[in-house]
């Protein structure tokens, strides 16, 4: 398996775990984020880190500007951007985190959309590794 395929499946897993985790249990999304939010800029500064480490793991190995793989480039692009403007600009994250509401629709919209994404980068996968 190539460091490109190793994150493909790196973030096929976390897809598949998280986005099942907003369908199912969107609930414990929405606490997630009020706690973040009601801990101000530590609670920033947490949400930064965790979208800047898996932002610049995926960008260290995947660089890749082809579909379908160049979802997996853009989400990490997305995640390291979004790391790195919450850090330097913390109101911005503070605001973000503050938005989220009792509603659960949107996490499951997000969830099912990571499932998605999920089962095309495992079925990428195995047709390259030709399993």
């Amino acid at each position: 398996m190539t460091p490109v395929q190793s994150i493909q499946l790196f973030v096929a897993v976390n897809f598949l775990a998280i986005g099942s985790s907003h369908l199912i249990r969107p609930t414990i999304w929405i606490e997630f984020f009020q706690y973040l939010a009601k801990k101000g800029n530590v609670g920033n500064i947490f949400n930064a880190l965790l979208a800047l480490a898996m932002g610049s793991i995926i960008i260290s190995f995947h660089l890749i500007w082809k579909w379908p793989t160049i979802l997996v480039t853009l989400y990490g692009l997305s995640q390291l951007l979004k790391g790195f403007i919450y850090l330097i600009f913390p109101r911005i994250g503070l605001k973000s985190i503050r938005n989220v509401n009792s509603g659960s629709k949107k996490f499951r919209r997000v969830g099912f959309i990571m499932c998605m994404l999920s089962i095309l980068l495992f079925v990428k996968v195995v047709v390259d590794l030709n399993i």
